[in-house]
Parts: C-alpha cells; structure tokens; sequence
C-alpha cells in the first residue's frame, strides 16, 4: 500500500492545482487552453508526457481491487489513452477534446471532478491509513 500513498501524495497536488488555476483565473486559462491546442509539437509533447506518466504509474501500480487505490489504476489508463490519442492524432484530439471543454458547464464539471479527486487522493496519501 506504500505504492499507493506515493503516488497519491504527487498525484492529488497535482490535480489540485491546475483545477485551483482555473477557477481563480478562467479567461486565462481559456485563452491558454486556446493556444495550446494551435501548436501540434505541443499536442505531441503533451502526449508523449502522458504516456509516459501513464506507464510509470502502471508498472509500479496496477491495482484492480475495490478499494480506493484502484482510481490511481484508473488514472493511469487514463493518461495512457490520453498520450497515445495526443501522439496518434495530435490534430484531431484537440478538435474533439477542446470544444466539449469550451462548454462551461462541462469544464466546471470536470474541474470540480479533478479538484474533489485531487483532494481525496492527497487525503489518502499524507493523511489515511496503511491498510
């Protein structure tokens, strides 16, 4: 479970963070979110990011069980799937992706999803239990 709490305490702060930017600065973001999806070596780096990350947590952290540290597992794939669309596609993910996001219903949804995540992952790792 060691593995777990780890990767708990990096992953919460790190979902914490960017969904903390957003809400305190959304036009900033918006127009960021904007120029990112314009550069395709940024869309292939970010997925080449992803996908490594995604890996690193898999081979260190590949829990199907019905217990909390499965979302890390889930996160994971996630970036997994995320990095190779970015690397496979990296004109068309943006296309899908960034529109969905300009919705702000479904940007402050996924937001809120990331930060509650985030929370209760860094929880989890500095402050649950080793069980």
């Amino acid at each position: 479970m060691e593995t777990s709490k780890v990767l708990a305490r990096i992953i919460g702060p790190l979902l914490i963070a960017p969904a903390l930017g957003v809400f305190l600065n959304v036009a900033g973001y918006q127009r960021l979110l904007e120029e990112f999806s314009k550069s395709p070596a940024l869309l292939y780096l970010s997925g080449f990011m992803a996908l490594l990350v995604g890996l690193i947590i898999l081979e260190f952290h590949h829990k199907w069980e019905a217990r909390w540290p499965v979302i890390i597992t889930i996160l994971g794939w996630i970036c997994v799937i995320k990095g190779v669309a970015l690397i496979l596609f990296p004109g068309f993910v943006p296309h899908v992706w960034y529109p969905a996001m300009g919705n702000s219903s479904h940007f402050i949804v996924s937001l809120g999803i990331s930060f509650i995540v985030g929370v209760f992952l860094t929880v989890k790792g500095y402050w649950g239990r080793s069980d």
